[in-house]
């Protein structure tokens, strides 16, 4: 019987099995796409279930294997080899231009990186994926213990000979090969700083982060911190997409030609990408971690780095700390701009003050090119899209602006992503430094509740593509086991959602 002598209680029928199966939240059979002998099923994936029963330990080794063998051959070009000793960024490439990201960018990156952690006092530190060692040649010095892991033998060799170039004493430095969820020999409460620094985004999935971090936490000390820096925004993932492709795309490309574009880029995302509800749910359900702080990317470099990026504090302090209530001023309905704040501070001198919701500069554009191109049937060129953008001058605040008028006017300046939100706002907390506002307990931060939600939820799938073929492969060989033989479908089409 060919697909146009059936009736439509016989489509129902063969919707309705493929719905039985686990890995299928919706399915529908298309009408208007059958040859004479063709029949097609569209399916919407459930996604706990790609995470899951569709990822196994095989999978998992061979995403491993092929980001050390990257690292490593990176490690064996010409722009490793001409590195200067201490500045090795060979590998550092830019999503928009496919280049190296520019040396002063990354100066600026590993500079204020290197603060960052350096601001928690570090004694005895691990750090889980050193790299090439930015992080721990200028750190190192400063410590008692330096035990540094990383994955990729060629990594660790030049590291090693790096050392040796610049010559200092590196008695107090540990390097072992290891991959980062294996903590054997690492003892329980041995580290007062533990760093995880643009690491995450090379794991493989949620299980492996989840094994990382607990590893992590029980290496570290009552009263430690763990830096986990560098994390790709999962509630920024589309918004990144979309100006990625906006920058790489033809002045002539039709917006929906670039919509699809920004999917496509969103569904084959072969790397990590995580929401600092990850990092919030994580803190919920361990009683040895006390705290936690999102924090901005500082940095005054426009790129991907400090846009779409962002650190993370855990604090183990050996019990649960009472946050402070604060009153918050919203930004949104005050329309503050940074002049308004900079009048406000100077004319009131609060002890402190708390705003929410403050529209982030750096990725306004990035947005309004999301926004413009989310509706279906919409018009217009690239080429238009950008001159419309251009023209339109951004009215949010830049992290940086705020640090720099906070610190000119005596007030210590702290910024937060722990509310999640896609749009990229943020929060911030302004307090006179020589009387701060938040004296004994840390403040409590507007952010994403987490309460009974698993882990899964708040990062990607990486390599879904992959993940998808092994489910289309499942449903055709399931219709054929639960359908009559003319019902089974020839083709399943995995979407993101059914029109």
């Amino acid at each position: 019987m060919s697909p146009k002598t059936e009736k439509p209680d016989q489509f129902a029928k063969i919707e309705a099995v493929l719905r039985r199966h686990p890995g299928v939240r919706a399915a529908k059979v298309s009408r208007d796409n059958f040859g004479p002998d063709e029949l097609i099923v569209y399916v919407v994936p459930h996604d706990e279930y790609m995470r899951v029963a569709l990822t196994d330990t095989d999978e998992e080794r061979k995403r491993i294997q092929k980001w050390r063998k990257t690292f490593d051959l990176m490690q064996m070009g010409k722009e490793a080899a001409a590195a200067e000793p201490g500045f090795n960024i060979a590998g550092w490439n830019s999503s928009y231009t496919r280049q190296p990201i520019p040396a002063q960018d990354m100066r600026e990156w590993v500079e204020n990186t290197v603060a960052e952690i350096t601001s928690l006092r570090p004694q005895e530190l691990l750090e889980i994926g050193c790299g090439t060692g930015l992080l721990l040649l200028r750190i190192a010095p400063r410590c008692k213990r330096y035990v540094a892991t990383d994955f990729a033998p060629a990594v660790l060799a030049k590291l090693r000979k790096q050392m040796e170039q610049m010559g200092s004493s590196w008695e107090g430095v540990d390097l072992m090969e290891r991959t980062a969820d294996n903590f054997e020999g690492v003892a329980e409460c041995a580290f007062d700083t533990v760093v995880v620094n643009s690491v995450t985004q090379h794991f493989p999935n949620v299980s492996y982060l989840t094994k990382v971090m607990d590893g992590a936490v029980r290496a570290l000390k009552p009263g430690g911190k763990i830096f986990i820096g560098d994390v790709r925004s999962l509630p920024l993932l589309e918004t990144y997409s979309a100006s990625v492709e906006l920058y790489q795309a033809r002045p002539e490309m039709e917006l929906a030609e670039l919509r699809e574009r920004v999917a496509q880029r969103v569904r084959q995302q072969e790397q990590l990408v995580i929401s600092p509800a990850f990092f919030l749910a994580l803190a919920e359900r361990n009683t040895r971690l006390s705290g936690v702080e999102i924090r901005l990317k500082r940095g005054r470099s426009d790129n991907e780095l400090t846009r779409f990026r962002y650190d993370v504090v855990l604090h183990s302090d050996g019990g649960r700390e009472v946050s402070t209530e604060l009153e918050w001023l919203n930004w949104t309905a005050k329309g503050k701009g940074i002049e308004d704040i900079r009048q406000m501070l100077n004319d009131e001198k609060p002890e402190s003050v708390a705003i929410t919701g403050i529209r982030n500069a750096r990725v306004e554009k990035d947005l309004k090119t999301l926004e413009r191109i989310s509706h279906l049937g919409v018009g217009g060129t690239v080429g238009e899209l950008r001159k419309e953008l251009e023209a339109t001058d951004p009215d949010g605040i830049n992290p940086e602006d705020l640090y720099a008028t906070g610190e000119e006017l005596g007030y210590r300046v702290e910024l937060s992503w722990a509310s999640c939100r896609p749009s990229g706002s943020y929060d911030a907390i302004l307090s006179r430094a020589d009387s701060p506002a938040v004296k004994r307990n840390p403040a409590k931060w507007p952010q994403l509740s987490t309460i009974g939600e698993e882990l899964a939820k708040y990062t990607n799938v990486p390599g879904q593509n992959i993940l998808r073929e092994r489910l289309v492969q499942q449903l055709l060989s399931y219709s054929k086991e639960n359908l009559h033989e003319e019902l089974v479908p020839q083709a399943v089409v995995i979407v993101d959602a059914l029109p």
